[in-house]
C-alpha cells in the first residue's frame, strides 16, 4: 500500500459549501478506488490564503492515478509532496476522506505544522524540511 502527504495553496478561499462539495466527490471516488486519508484546510487570515494538507493511502495504482488528477486540479497551486512511501496497514481505514477545517492554534502541538500557511512553513516545505509528516498526521488522527 502506498501513502502520500502533500501541501498546497488554494487558488481562492474555500467556503463551507465549497468544502462540502469537494468532500462529497472525494469520498465517493475514494470509496470506489479503495483510497483512505485525511484532508485538512486552513485559511490563514494573516497571509490571506487558504492551504490544504492531505494524506492519501491505498493501492499504488490508485494513489498514482489520484496524484495525477490532484496535480492538475486548478483549485490549488504550489503543490509540494512532504512525504511518501509504502505501508503495510492503513492508518486512516475508517475515513474514505476525513476532514478538518483548522482554526488558529489547532496544530500548535505538532512541530513543523504549527504555522500551516505561513511563509516560514512554505520555506520549510519547499526544502523538504518537515520530517515525519505522515507520522504527525497519523498522531493527529489518533488523537482527534
Amino acid at each position: 500500500m502506498k501513502y502520500l502527504v502533500y501541501v498546497s495553496q488554494a487558488n481562492r478561499p474555500f467556503k463551507s459549501q465549497d468544502l462540502e462539495d469537494l468532500l462529497a466527490v472525494s469520498r465517493r471516488n475514494n470509496k470506489r478506488d479503495s483510497i483512505t486519508g485525511l484532508l485538512i484546510y486552513r485559511f490563514n487570515e494573516g497571509f490571506g490564503r487558504g492551504n490544504f494538507l492531505q494524506v492519501i493511502e491505498g493501492p499504488k495504482a490508485a494513489i498514482d492515478g489520484l496524484w495525477k488528477d490532484l496535480s492538475a486540479d486548478q483549485r490549488h497551486h504550489t503543490i509540494i509532496i512532504l512525504d511518501e512511501g509504502e505501508t503495510q496497514d492503513r492508518m486512516f481505514s475508517d475515513w474514505s476522506m476525513g476532514f478538518r477545517n483548522f482554526e488558529d492554534g489547532d496544530f500548535r502541538d505538532y512541530p513543523g505544522f504549527a504555522e500551516l500557511g505561513s511563509d516560514d512553513f512554505w520555506a520549510k516545505a519547499e526544502q523538504k524540511a518537515l520530517p515525519g509528516a505522515f507520522d504527525a498526521l497519523c498522531s493527529f488522527y489518533q488523537n482527534s
